[in-house]
């Protein structure tokens, strides 16, 4: 019994002891603060460039203006701008990348053209053998040149999706105000009932061309030239015979001007397979022997994050700056640390004398990033370059175009 007694005291005696140890032990801010700052999903690829989550990149857009359509005879009666009629456009779409994206739209508007019958009436009407004249056609004929023309103009409404590209992306990394915007894509038209003849449904190919400018973090003003393909008997009329038609296909075409409101801006994230300039283990020197002065154990915390660029460049791209701020935010809530800078560049780009001089005006643009934008003292910045002299990464040696930033406490200085 005295034995169990016994027992029970020296357990109950050693829990104060567990719970100062794990006080001693638990993980350091500086660790667990860094990482809920900086855990990202890493690529595969160190050019890999995503979306954000939720409605980043989204869009909507509303456009007016005018198209014409092309169809045969019409040339013969008169020109394609004098046919021009109004059309609305409205486009919800997500840019996947700074280069390519997608569209669904959605257009609205009317058609009017100009052809001489040969005979042939409402093509699209069973009740007709083609060859009689609708009622509700004859107010619309006319006689010219020794033919008797038909003047057509009717609703219509189409719908397509479209891949999307930004050509101006294709030649720089750089976000630029000014883009120059290619889509194209399948699609359906239906021409609504008008003047005697029925109406018709035709699938299309849709195709544009637009210039984009950024005039406001969520806002754009462009112009687009765009047309839809379709077939030829689209506005009721075919060339030729019932059973011989001289073409298959007419379209429409037209320039539109509108205005488009991203969600949440544009905005990318660009992900490396740079796993080893994310973090470097933590080391913790174990909590003194003796119980009784429990004081909180020495720690020497190692934290290292990469800004990446471009090969040759040294100006911080957007994405980049959002993990320098996240550091400057650390130290201000930590005045005690400090922070090591390291520029490098990789064997690749130029020569040695060359790739040093980029480490430094790249490690000099982290600096000048921390002290004017971020309010960072500059007395609490250790700057260094090494050029090419040193690979700190030897699995790629694109990740060398790099500054590292190191969390340093007072203690090392060097």
């Amino acid at each position: 019994m005295n034995k169990k007694v016994f027992l029970i005291g020296m357990l109950l005696g050693t829990l104060p002891l567990g719970v100062a140890a794990q006080e001693v032990l638990k993980p350091d801010t500086i660790h667990t603060e860094l990482r809920s700052d900086f855990l990202e999903e890493l690529g595969d690829t160190t050019d890999l460039v995503v979306a954000g989550s939720g409605t980043g990149n989204w869009f909507i857009s509303l456009s007016g203006g005018v198209n014409s359509l092309a169809a045969e005879g019409n040339r013969d009666y008169d020109k394609f701008i004098d046919r021009a009629q109004f059309s609305l456009r409205f486009n919800i779409g997500k840019w996947f990348t700074p280069v390519w994206g997608f569209r669904i739209q959605m257009g609205v508007g009317k058609l009017s053209g100009h052809h001489f019958t040969g005979g042939i009436y409402n093509i699209h009407d069973p009740l007709y053998d083609h060859s009689v004249i609708p009622e509700g056609m004859k107010p619309y004929l006319t006689e010219k040149n020794g033919h008797t023309w038909y003047h057509s103009k009717f609703a219509y409404m189409d719908w397509s999706v479209n891949l999307m590209t930004d050509a101006v992306r294709w030649f720089t990394k750089e976000k630029k105000p000014v883009g120059l915007i290619l889509s194209a894509g399948p699609g359906f038209a239906h021409g609504f009932a008008s003047r005697g003849v029925s109406a018709s449904n035709s699938f299309a190919f849709n195709a544009g061309i637009m210039l984009n400018m950024n005039v406001h973090k969520n806002w754009d003003v462009f112009a687009e030239v765009q047309g839809n393909i379709v077939d030829e008997s689209f506005d009721n009329h075919i060339g030729g015979q019932p059973n011989n038609r001289n073409r298959t296909i007419e379209g429409y075409a037209g320039l539109n001007i509108g205005v488009s409101y991203k969600f949440g801006g544009r905005k990318f994230a660009r992900y490396a397979k740079v796993h080893p300039v994310t973090y470097e283990s933590v080391r913790y020197i174990q909590p003194p022997t003796k119980v009784e002065v429990v004081q909180p154990a020495a720690e020497e915390v190692v934290t290292a994050f990469a800004v990446r660029f471009l090969i040759d460049k040294y100006n911080i791209e957007d994405d980049q700056k959002l993990n320098i701020d996240r550091m400057a935010r650390y130290l201000k809530r930590h005045p005690e640390a400090r922070l090591e800078l390291t520029g490098f560049a990789d064997k690749e780009t130029a020569y040695p004398a060359y790739n040093m001089k980029l480490s430094k005006r790249r490690v000099d643009a982290v600096r000048d990033y921390l002290t004017k934008e971020c309010g960072v003292d500059a007395s609490r910045l250790v700057i260094k370059a090494k050029g090419d002299t040193e690979q700190v990464y030897s699995e790629d040696y694109r990740w060398n175009r790099a500054v590292v930033m190191r969390i340093i406490d007072n203690e090392n200085k060097n």
